[in-house]
């Protein structure tokens, strides 16, 4: 028979298995995380025709002659890559992203800590075999997550098999679940009772801060293991356990510990944990500053010059001093001259009260200058004082004329000398023409019978028509001299010059508000009048003729200073006295003077405020005032607290912290360098002295022991309340079947809270809300994993089992495993997602098309082979 025939039939068959297999894959192309498969050929035995050679001497080596005997299916593989992900929205549809399976079981539920055990050692993490068969339980492996619930709250599968995981818990992991409570613990007659768990074994319960107006509060210490209790534990407090339990329950809630601490009984009171008001003490303060002369003085702190005040003494004096009656201040200094500086007033007056003793002093921190007013003290009359002088004598028709007297009177008249017969000899003097007429029988040949117009009748009637026209004859007469020489009916006319000047005084000046003229005449002219001593008691002047100063004396301050005063004592001081009437004159009423300065007050000294008590010491502020109001409270009082001071400026309380607690632990001395430091960071230098003995505060639990933990997934199928929020332990070397209950059971007492939702985050754990907000941590998700996933033996209905070439299933450790954690190996999961198959529709009808065309060449082969043996017979004919 023909060879190629057999050939062709093994061609058939193996394309025919491959055919079923592409066929299978196709019809689960919908199929949930269903794992396509592939069928793969190797070539058969091999007819020897002829042996191979090697080469020799004459030819070479030749190759073997072989006729193959067809082809044989070589494997059939699940390809494990992972399908595409299809969002469904449906909670309990569950996907895993990576590698893994989920875990299944038939048989009877588990729910005790020992039925299936899992090793979470190193390189070693399965389920014991002893534990598996003694569970009655066999178990699957499955990709498909579309879960659903019995009426128990069972999570399953499509089919009914339940899922499998780990039970969860808040305490330690690794020591069994009993679920136990720690022993009560007390602080007086406040109880503290422990719901189950082992969270909290180990741990006291502390007074923290207790002073009065303190916050309820708690806070954990992990280091030290102790819950520290805050509150107003004094005994005017309103505190009570429950506001405590609220406290002492948020607290350890807020450092992540699950477990509950209920509280009952009396809170213990203690007493002096806060002081009174510190109250009387004053800082010193310095006045209000002051002007004076300008100038805006400050003053050191202090009260001594209250009631004091500033003015000026001696206001001509080269040297700046400072002189003290009674409560006035006077100042002495140049002041006239204006040299004096508020810096020579400020150490003029401290030199002074530095000698006195006692007083606080004016302060180098001033502002402005030395101006206001002393203008007033001292001016110089200028130089238009004037000896005066006579007009230049004139002749007219013989008469010589001569000006007596110095006066600008007559300057520019004119002087008609006219003879004539008929009339009587007269002058006129018109002061509204400026002119004087002569005029008459001049030369007695007329009517004044042989008497001539002699030169003494003329100087009379000259100088008494000059009086009666206002020319004042004391200060300008005329004398004439000579006789008429003129001819008969002749007129002559002169005009007197210019060169008349009057007795003229210097410009009167303005002092202190009065109005001074010197005598007339240049003598004083430049001189200087300037005040002496303001304070003087009475006015008395005193004239240098070598500096050309006038300087006067009063009771100017005093407002008592009048202009005749100053006028006689000018006139009998003056040299040359003048003579009346060219006198010196004053006018006026004197300047109120502003040279002495308001009242100085507002200073005050350092004053101690009262002492105040707490626990047994004593604070005893020095002086000042920066801490009235202030109260002294206790602060924190745990043991090992280590000594410190707090300062609230905006409360006024000295809060004090330290180990009050242990005897011996905290003393007066670190005490008060603790208010020190602490009053020094605020920058308050007020300072405090503490003595006496702090008294101790009982108030520290012992360590409480004997809780055990809680876990998710009690024993009986309970499902227990574990906090989904807080930290989260696997029992992971315990596999259980996993449930989603219609309410979960608060451990260590009968209440239970209904599910409203649930989630199931990527790590596998499933978490509920509960009614009242809460979250609880129900279980964990298992997933197992193989060396050789392709292995597995598929079971149908989505589920694989393990095969001898899959290798034992090695199991993802759970949250925080006590073993080795191999969690990172395999993929996440995902809620709302289903895995869809990994058939590639294109691919699959590729393969068919091809493997049908493997089959048709087969089947030729056969036909051909038959077509060829016909011929053989044919042979015959």
């Amino acid at each position: 028979m023909l060879r190629s025939m057999y050939s062709g039939i093994a061609g058939m068959k193996a394309n025919q298995t491959k055919l079923d297999v592409i066929g299978n894959n196709i019809s689960n192309v919908g199929t949930t995380a269903f794992k396509a498969s592939r069928a793969t050929f190797q070539d058969t035995l091999y007819q020897t025709v002829k042996s191979s050679m090697s080469p020799n001497n004459n030819q070479g080596g030749v190759n073997a002659q072989q006729v193959g005997l067809g082809v044989q299916l070589a494997s059939i593989d699940t390809i494990m890559t992972n399908g595409m992900m299809q969002p469904t929205g449906r909670a309990l549809d569950v996907a895993i992203d990576g590698d893994g399976f989920f875990m299944v079981s038939s048989g009877p539920t588990v729910f005790g800590d020992k039925t299936l055990q899992v090793s979470q050692r190193a390189g070693a993490h399965n389920i014991t075999e002893q534990s598996l068969a003694t569970s009655g339980s066999q178990l699957m492996y499955s990709r498909d997550g579309a879960f659903v619930l019995d009426e128990e709250g069972n999570l399953l599968t499509a089919d009914g098999y339940r899922v499998m995981g780990y039970s969860l818990t808040n305490d330690d992991n690794g020591i069994d679940a009993s679920g136990l409570s720690p022993a009560e613990e007390s602080i007086g007659d406040l109880n503290f009772s422990f719901g189950p768990g082992s969270q909290l074994n180990g741990y006291s319960i502390a007074l923290g801060e207790v002073g009065p107006g303190t916050v309820t509060s708690a806070t954990v210490d992990k280091v030290s293991k102790k819950i520290i209790l805050s509150g107003d534990f004094s005994t005017n407090s309103t505190l009570n356990s429950d506001q405590v339990e609220s406290a002492l329950n948020k607290g350890i809630s807020a450092a992540g510990i699950s477990q509950r601490i209920n509280v009952k009984g009396n809170i213990p009171r203690y007493a002096n944990l806060g002081s009174d008001q510190i109250l009387g003490g004053s800082d010193d303060t310095a006045p209000s500053s002051l002007n004076f002369l300008g100038v805006n003085f400050k003053f050191e702190p202090g009260s001594k010059l209250n009631g004091y005040s500033f003015k000026l003494g001696k206001v001509s004096d080269p040297s700046t001093t400072a002189d003290i009656t009674g409560k006035v201040i006077t100042i002495n200094g140049d002041f006239s001259n204006g040299t004096v500086t508020a810096l020579d007033i400020i150490n003029a007056v401290n030199t002074k009260l530095d000698s006195v003793g006692g007083f606080n002093k004016l302060s180098t921190d001033y502002t402005g200058s030395v101006t206001s007013g002393l203008s007033q003290l001292k001016d110089t009359f200028d130089s238009t004082g004037n000896n005066g002088s006579a007009p230049t004598a004139v002749t007219a028709a013989g008469y010589g004329i001569t000006f007596t007297g110095k006066s600008s009177a007559l300057n520019g008249f004119k002087i008609t000398v006219a003879d004539d017969k008929t009339k009587t000899p007269s002058v006129t003097v018109d002061r509204s023409q400026n002119t004087i007429t002569i005029v008459g029988d001049l030369a007695g040949a007329g009517v004044n019978s042989g008497t001539p117009y002699s030169a003494a009748q003329l100087q009379t009637d000259l100088n008494n028509k000059l009086k009666q026209s206002g020319i004042d004859p004391t200060v300008l007469t005329t004398t004439v001299g000579g006789s008429f020489t003129g001819a008969a009916s002749s007129t002559t006319t002169v005009t007197v010059d210019n060169a008349g000047k009057e007795f003229t005084a210097p410009t009167t000046v303005d002092f202190l508000g009065l109005k001074v003229t010197l005598p007339k005449g240049s003598t004083f002219n430049g001189y200087t009048i300037k005040a002496g001593d303001l304070n003087a008691t009475v006015t008395n002047v005193t004239v240098d003729t070598a500096t050309n100063t006038i300087t006067v004396d009063g009771p100017f301050l005093q407002g008592t200073v009048t202009a005749t005063d100053l006028a006689n004592q000018l006139n009998s001081k003056l040299t040359p006295a003048p003579v009346a009437p060219n006198l010196a004159t004053v006018t006026g009423n004197l300047t109120s003077l502003s040279y002495q300065s308001d009242i100085i007050d507002g200073g005050s000294d350092l004053k101690a405020p009262g002492t105040v008590t707490v626990d047994g010491m004593t604070f005893a502020p020095v002086p000042g005032g920066s801490l009235n109001g202030y109260t002294v409270r206790m602060g924190t009082v745990t043991a090992g607290t280590k000594t410190s001071a707090d300062v609230d400026e905006k409360s006024k309380t000295i809060t004090i912290n330290g180990d009050f607690q242990t005897f011996g632990a905290t003393d007066v001395a670190t005490i008060q360098n603790a208010v020190k430091k602490a009053l020094a960071g605020k920058s308050i230098s007020q300072g405090i002295t503490v003595s006496g003995v702090p008294g101790l505060v009982q108030g520290e639990t012992q360590r409480t022991s004997g809780g055990t933990p809680v876990q998710s997934i009690d024993t009986d199928g309970a499902i227990e309340y574990v906090d989904g929020t807080k930290d989260l332990k696997a029992y992971d070397e315990k596999l259980k079947t996993l449930r989603i209950p219609e309410s979960v059971k608060v451990p260590g007492t009968n209440e239970t809270k209904k599910v409203k939702s649930y989630t199931i985050d990527k790590t596998g754990v499933i978490k509920a809300v509960l009614e009242d907000g809460s979250v609880a941590a129900l279980g964990q998700i298992a997933i197992a994993g193989f060396k050789n996933p392709e292995g597995l033996s598929k079971l149908g209905k989505n589920l694989y089992a393990q095969s001898a070439n899959s290798g034992e299933a090695t199991i993802k450790s759970g949250l925080e495993t006590k073993g080795e954690d191999n969690s990172q190996g395999f993929g996440d999961t995902v809620q709302g997602m289903l895995e869809m198959s990994n058939v590639d529709l294109a691919e699959q009808f590729t393969n068919m098309i091809v493997t049908n065309r493997a089959f048709q060449a087969s089947g030729k082969m056969i036909t051909t082979g038959d077509e060829v043996l016909q011929d053989i017979i044919n042979l015959k004919r």
